[in-house]
């Protein structure tokens, strides 16, 4: 289980928040103070699925405002998830705690700062063997890898990651590393924004893996962040998946904060009803 604690200020921890916001849009979005439903029918990630909430003062009328995001939540087809984090107000979590709500996606956001994220520049030049590549190709190469897991490579899958990356905003950046046939490898993709640097999808295919392609993939990200001026990197990781944690240990990544998602019973429920009723190689929740 991570660790809920941030190691960083406030300031900087909301900042993060907002950067993941901006770089993984979710279809849509309903804001109230600092409250923010994000709506995402069909697509099966939570983060884009979630309530959100990015200031723990705004507590104020917590539960008739938590009644209206679950109703309107239900109206979008989509289970309620409060994405819990360091800036989730203590009236929603003491409600969540009282009427015994799951847990679930234990995840920590880790950081790496500047002095490190510039030690990797040097392999900027391209002479590692990735190379930049468009979004068409990166979610291409992404489904041929396997992606980072089963469910996250379905036609259906691919198509709403695609539709979602395809909102950003920000500066995007995507890389791929191939073999010497021109198959691909290894993808990575990273949003850079406001001097951080944000990556995501970092997948390697099956037979590459453990060889340091997943180091060098994140260290050109890091490289070609420095280049643009960042002064922060982040990337959030689960809590089981013990070799990313090691490899990004290695990198120089450290804790920041950690987040969890709360259901309610009844959208547990649903949650577990969907799961069945899906192919199995279309379940997760992402």
């Amino acid at each position: 289980m991570p660790d809920d604690a941030p190691s960083l200020d406030l300031a900087t921890l909301k900042a993060l928040e907002e950067a993941n916001l901006n770089g993984f849009p979710s279809e849509r979005s309903v804001v109230d103070g600092a409250w923010l439903a994000r709506l995402s029918p069909g697509n099966p990630a939570r983060r884009v699925n979630s309530l959100n909430v990015m200031d723990p003062l705004d507590g104020r009328d917590a539960r008739q405002r938590l009644a209206e995001m679950q109703v309107l939540f239900a109206r979008n087809g989509v289970p309620f998830h409060l994405r819990h984090t360091p800036l989730t107000p203590p009236e929603l979590v003491e409600i969540a705690d009282t009427e015994g709500w799951t847990r679930t996606g234990e995840t920590d956001v880790w950081v790496l700062e500047q002095t490190d994220l510039t030690a990797g520049a040097i392999a900027a030049d391209g002479s590692d063997g990735i190379r930049p590549v468009d979004l068409e190709t990166f979610i291409t190469a992404f489904g041929t890898i396997g992606g980072t897991r089963e469910e996250a490579v379905t036609i259906l899958a691919l198509q709403r990651l695609a539709e979602a990356l395809g909102r950003v905003a920000v500066k995007r950046l995507t890389f791929l590393a191939e073999d010497e046939e021109g198959a691909p490898l290894g993808v990575v993709l990273a949003v850079a924004e406001r001097g951080m640097l944000g990556i995501y999808d970092l997948a390697v295919r099956p037979d590459a893996r453990r060889q340091g392609l997943g180091a060098r993939l994140v260290t050109r990200c890091l490289a070609e962040g420095a280049a643009r001026g960042c002064r922060l990197a982040w990337l959030q990781v689960t809590a089981e998946n013990a070799v990313a944690r090691a490899l990004y240990r290695r990198i120089g990544f450290r804790p920041g904060y950690g987040y969890h998602y709360r259901l309610p019973q009844e959208a547990a429920g649903m949650v577990s009803k969907t799961l069945q009723q899906r192919p199995e190689t279309e379940r997760g929740t992402g």
